[in-house]
């Protein structure tokens, strides 16, 4: 038997997995209050021709201006605790891909840290 079983075996129990912390609670919404400057643009648009419009920067509008399809820009994908405790039938293919990308990129990350880089 190959003396270097027992140290990989070690190795195996002993390393460092990357464990991320999954949270049940909503992530807060950060929208922002209508007539509030949108930061930011202001350096890469430019000024408003408006005379009454003294500010550059681009205002938020109320939620009900904007078309339907902004709301879902906001949508975070799936957690890969919740893609495990889904079901194959429920899953799309964008889910079953994410899902196959959160679990190559953990065991890249196990490799490279039995590996000490």
């Amino acid at each position: 038997m190959n003396n270097s079983v027992p140290h990989l075996r070690r190795l195996l129990i002993n390393r460092p997995l990357h464990h991320h912390p999954y949270s049940s609670t909503p992530t807060p919404s950060f929208t922002m209050k209508p007539g509030t400057p949108i930061p930011g643009l202001s350096t890469i648009l430019p000024p408003s021709k408006d005379p009454a419009n003294n500010s550059n920067a681009p205002t938020a509008k109320p939620r009900e201006e904007y078309p339907s399809w902004v709301s879902e820009l906001a949508v975070a994908p799936p957690t890969l605790a919740k893609l495990r405790n889904m079901k194959m039938e429920e899953a799309s293919d964008l889910d079953m891909r994410r899902y196959l990308k959160l679990v190559r990129r953990n065991l890249i990350k196990d490799n490279n840290a039995i590996a000490g880089i």
